[in-house]
């Protein structure tokens, strides 16, 4: 009676996937609703590829699954992944179903699973995958994901002991998941202007997870990224199997210390907390057994996600779309510090409101205020441009953190504020958005666009 099930359920979700994409729609959740609800136990009756892997961790598991995924495709495998985000159990479960045939037989060398880290306890010990990346954890949305230690705790208690762990050293908090699994570990060694005392508003692991002391950093990137060691005790960062040294951004290259050998790859983006997400990609290549030629390989092919970061010239001006993740204040950080430390006169248009949340439940605004607001008090940014239902909120960090009011802007209308965009004086235009608002930003980098067009 199973089989049965589990033969109906994939019928059935793949059904529902092709009337959901004739509507033009994704179909990345529903097909998993309709295979569960016919097949309650379908994770763990569905066949598995040869290579299973799952990315978690709290900022960039989007980034490194679609890149990922992209990575193994340039080595010939066939692969599917839930590249559009939907990963949760549904989520997760729609992949399951789109690496099958119609018959229920795998048809895939390899699947990839954006995991969310909350719903990992839900999917982890049914898809006992080989491989699981956990790229960080940090400070989230606080109403649904508390504080890192509960997040620790979830990934830690429901991950299978099979299953081999790609983490990141610097990260003080993953890092430590699952010591009783086997563990390789990815990291970046110490940087130009790194800091050796936290700095940032948001420093989550600052003591000593043994006794509790006042950790000392050897580099600290940002938050509490970077080396450590007690001196009370023998905690310390792991040291990395694979090891970032040299990032030089001005040839575009990476070099890195990979199995005690020196290698150098493509640079796929300076931002620093994608060079992390660069290492967790190459840590999981390597472990797979991916000779450093098709490494080399990879990297001159795979790019950011376009989803994520992406740029458009406009005459003499740019246009540069980049995601943050609403009510993650790291996430939203790590954006203001990419883009205040970028050298030319900019635009910055802020749209991070999240209109589902709005609709689902209260709203927690507290996250504003750990952003790091301050960021942006740079002479080079002329104009910075608020729009959405909350403007009123940013704009009161934003003046808080000592920006000027005269070069602040709020328009409620995320259309309309695309009227009054700065475009003189400038050389890039940064419009930072929210992850559930990736066609509302389409729609204003259309216009924008337009705008930019009839000015050049």
């Amino acid at each position: 009676m199973a089989k049965i099930r589990f033969h109906l359920a994939v019928i059935a979700a793949k059904l529902t996937g092709k009337l959901i994409r004739l509507l033009g729609r994704k179909g990345s959740h529903n097909p998993g609703v309709v295979a569960l609800k016919i097949c309650p136990n379908f994770m763990d009756l569905a066949p598995r590829a040869k290579l299973v892997v799952c990315v978690t961790g709290t900022n960039g598991k989007t980034t490194v699954s679609n890149m990922l995924t992209d990575a193994l495709l340039v080595t010939g495998r066939k692969v599917v992944s839930n590249r559009a985000g939907s990963n949760i159990v549904p989520g997760c479960v729609t992949n399951l179903v789109n690496s099958l045939s119609w018959t229920g037989k795998c048809a895939v060398d390899a699947t990839v699973f954006e995991t969310d880290e909350r719903a990992s306890r839900l999917i982890l010990p049914h898809l006992k995958p080989d491989y699981m990346i956990v790229t960080n954890l940090s400070r989230d949305t606080l109403k649904r994901n508390a504080h890192t230690d509960y997040i620790f705790s979830v990934i830690d208690t429901y991950c299978p002991e099979t299953v081999k762990l790609i983490l990141n050293a610097d990260c003080t908090c993953s890092s430590q998941l699952r010591p009783g699994n086997d563990r390789v570990f990815f990291g970046v060694g110490a940087q130009p202007g790194d800091h050796t005392e936290p700095y940032n508003l948001i420093a989550d692991n600052t003591l000593c997870p043994k006794c509790g002391t006042k950790l000392q950093y050897e580099y600290l990137r940002y938050n509490h990224i970077g080396k450590v060691k007690c001196p009370e005790c023998d905690f310390a960062s792991y040291e990395a199997k694979n090891l970032a040294t040299v990032i030089d951004g001005e040839n575009g290259t990476l070099s890195v210390t990979m199995n005690g050998e020196s290698a150098r790859f493509k640079l796929i983006s300076e931002m620093m907390h994608n060079v992390y997400n660069q290492m967790a990609i190459l840590t999981l290549l390597d472990e797979i057994g991916t000779d450093k030629a098709m490494i080399e390989k990879i990297f001159d092919t795979i790019r950011l996600p376009d989803i994520r970061f992406n740029e458009t010239q406009v005459g003499k001006l740019s246009l540069v779309m980049s995601m943050g993740k609403g009510q993650n204040s790291v996430s939203v950080s790590r954006n203001f510090d990419f883009v205040a430390n970028e050298p030319e006169d900019k635009t910055v248009i802020l749209d991070m409101d999240d209109p589902f949340d709005r609709r689902k439940s209260v709203e927690y605004m507290g996250w504003i205020w750990d952003v790091e607001y301050e960021q942006l008090c740079r002479d080079n940014i002329k104009q910075v441009l608020i729009t959405g239902p909350r403007c009123y909120d940013h704009k009161a960090r934003l003046l808080l953190a000592g920006f000027p009011e005269e070069k602040i802007l709020c328009v409620m209308d995320e259309m309309e504020a695309m009227d009054h965009v700065l475009l003189e004086g400038v050389e890039k235009i940064y419009l930072i958005f929210d992850c559930t608002t990736l066609d509302l930003a389409n729609r204003m980098k259309a216009k924008l666009l337009g705008i930019m067009e009839g000015k050049k």
